[in-house]
């Protein structure tokens, strides 16, 4: 039975005339240079790479320099556009696996044969391949051959029962467009869940600087107040001091003159 799980490198479907155009946010491009980190490090750590280029491929990544995904993975990495494909596949296999047990493809020959198979078929085959392994670790020939024989069986029951065989193959492309829709909304609700936080993050720092700013007007106003009754109080001294001299000043003249008065009188009766 082929599967529809895989994708055909004959199309791109996630490229949209215009898309290329937008230039990268700054999120994408630092997670652009993560991505293009792994592809570097070695293609022999396919899973990784094969993850790599399916989110580059997906959110259109290479749109900010390449209009395809093709001509990016040719310019950028040399690779042809079936090579990259492999890549993804084999790491979407790698996915459906995972759960089945601890011995997994340590290869992309591995992988490759169970691209063609649905999801249920490609554990099946790499369960029987590992079974059949002297070592548990089974060759990408022999996980060929297990391939080979099981489409040869499929075929020939696909030749007596056509119409059951279109209805699986619908079947096993509408869960796998399911499952690509869980995974864009798993995805998008990230990213909405990302964009929430940083809107609460940034709402709570214009609460806090609001607060500042009122807070600092509060302890102006405050210091002008002080400071305003400060030069008062310095104000009032000093006129005291000065009137006070000048009463004083004023006081003993009087009382001189009240003397040379008294004086004038005692004269006059004498």
């Amino acid at each position: 039975m082929l599967s529809t799980n895989t994708i055909s490198d004959n199309s791109d479907p996630h490229f949209q005339a215009g898309a290329w155009e937008r230039e990268l946010d700054a999120s994408e491009k630092a997670r652009l240079g993560e991505l293009e980190t792994v592809i570097e490090r070695g293609l022999h750590t396919f899973y990784e790479v094969g993850k790599a280029l399916e989110e580059i491929r997906e959110k259109k990544l290479h749109r900010e320099t390449h209009k395809t995904f093709e001509a990016y993975c040719r310019d950028r990495w040399g690779m042809a556009r079936p090579t990259a494909y492999r890549f993804i596949n084999a790491a979407l296999v790698m996915e459906n696996l995972s759960p089945i047990g601890d011995i997994l493809p340590r290869k992309e020959n591995q992988v490759r044969p169970l691209t063609q198979l649905s999801p249920e078929l490609q554990i099946e085959i790499w369960q029987q391949a590992v079974e059949l392994a002297p070592n548990g670790i089974p060759t990408g020939a022999v996980v060929q051959r297990l391939v080979d024989e099981k489409l040869s069986s499929a075929k020939t029951k696909r030749s007596t029962s056509g119409n059951l065989s279109e209805v699986e193959q619908l079947r096993q492309e509408n869960q796998q467009l399911r499952e690509q829709i869980r995974r864009q909304n798993i995805d998008r609700e990230k990213r909405s869940a990302e964009v929430a936080a940083e809107l609460e993050r940034l709402r709570e720092e214009n609460r806090q600087l609001k607060a500042e700013l009122r807070q600092r007007d509060i302890d102006w106003e405050r210091r002008l107040a002080y400071e305003r009754e400060k030069i008062r109080a310095e104000v009032r001294a000093e006129l005291k001091a000065e009137y006070e001299g000048i009463i004083n000043s004023l006081t003993a003249q009087v009382k001189e003159l009240t003397q040379q008065l008294e004086e004038i009188r005692l004269q006059i009766k004498s």
